[in-house]
C-alpha cells in the first residue's frame, strides 16, 4: 500500500471517478504498467514465500478497499505459476465476490489461468464455470465467459470451445454491456481455432445474439482484425 500511494497520476475526476469503471471501490490512479512493475519487484523479493503465505497476501489484497489492490493481486497471481497450484476454485469464487466491473473481473479472469491448467482439472473447472454463469451476480456471469477467452484462443481443444458456446447460449439474451461485450470477446477469441464453427453459430443465432457480438465477430471472421 505504501508503494501504491507513491505512484498516483494526475487525472481529472471524471477520468478516475468510481474506479473509472463503476466498481464503487477507491481509485488511487496508479497505472497498470506501474502495478505490473510493483508486482514483479515484490515477487523477486519474495521468491521463497510459502504457498499458504502467498495465498494469504492475495486474500488480503482482494479484500482491500481499492481497485488497485484487487488488480495487483491478480497480477501477482498471473505471474506466480507455482502459487496458483494452491489456489482452489472455491477460493476463486470467494475472491470474485469482491470484484465489480469489467476491469477487476478481467484482471483475474482474462489470462491468469492457462488452457493447460484448466484442462488438467477439467471436470472441476467445467463445473465451476457452469455455476458462475448461473449466478445472480452479473460480475460472476461475466467471469464465466472471460475465464474462457484466452484458453479458447490458445488451444483448439473441443472441450473448451463446446463449453464456451454453452456459456454464450446461457447469457446471449442479456443486454447489459458487461455481458454483451464479453460474449463478443469470447466468440472472437474462438475464431483463432474454430472460425467455421463460430461463423455457423453466429449465422444460426444472429437474431438472439447481442448486435455488438454479431457485428464484431462477423468483422473478425471476415478480416481477421478486431
Amino acid at each position: 500500500m505504501a508503494a501504491l500511494k507513491k505512484h498516483p497520476r494526475r487525472r481529472a475526476h471524471c477520468q478516475a471517478n468510481d474506479s473509472y469503471l463503476s466498481s464503487g471501490h477507491h481509485y488511487w490512479k496508479v497505472s497498470i504498467p506501474t502495478l505490473r512493475t510493483l508486482a514483479k519487484e515484490w515477487l523477486k523479493q519474495n521468491k521463497a514465500i510459502a504457498s499458504a503465505e502467498f495465498v494469504a497476501v492475495l486474500d488480503s489484497l482482494y479484500r482491500g478497499n481499492s481497485y488497485e489492490e484487487k488488480v495487483l493481486a491478480s497480477i501477482l497471481l498471473a505471474n506466480h505459476r507455482a502459487g496458483r497450484k494452491d489456489v482452489g476454485l472455491e477460493q476463486l469464487d470467494v475472491w470474485l465476490d469482491g470484484l465489480v466491473g469489467w476491469a477487476e473481473i478481467d484482471a483475474l479472469c482474462q489470462s491468469t489461468f492457462t488452457c493447460d491448467e484448466i484442462l488438467a482439472a477439467w471436470r472441476e473447472w467445467k463445473q465451476f464455470i457452469r455455476r458462475l454463469v448461473r449466478d445472480e451476480n452479473i460480475n460472476k456471469r461475466r467471469a464465466a465467459l472471460v475465464f474462457l477467452t484466452k484458453p479458447t484462443h490458445d488451444c483448439d481443444d473441443e472441450r473448451l470451445s463446446s463449453l464456451a458456446f454453452a456459456m454464450v447460449d446461457a447469457v446471449k439474451s442479456e443486454r447489459e454491456i458487461l455481458i454483451t461485450k464479453a460474449v463478443s470477446w469470447l466468440l472472437r477469441s474462438m475464431v483463432q481455432h474454430h472460425a467455421h464453427a463460430v461463423a455457423d453459430y453466429v449465422g444460426r443465432y444472429r437474431a438472439s445474439l447481442p448486435a455488438i457480438a454479431v457485428r464484431e465477430t462477423s468483422r473478425k471472421i471476415a478480416t481477421g482484425r478486431e
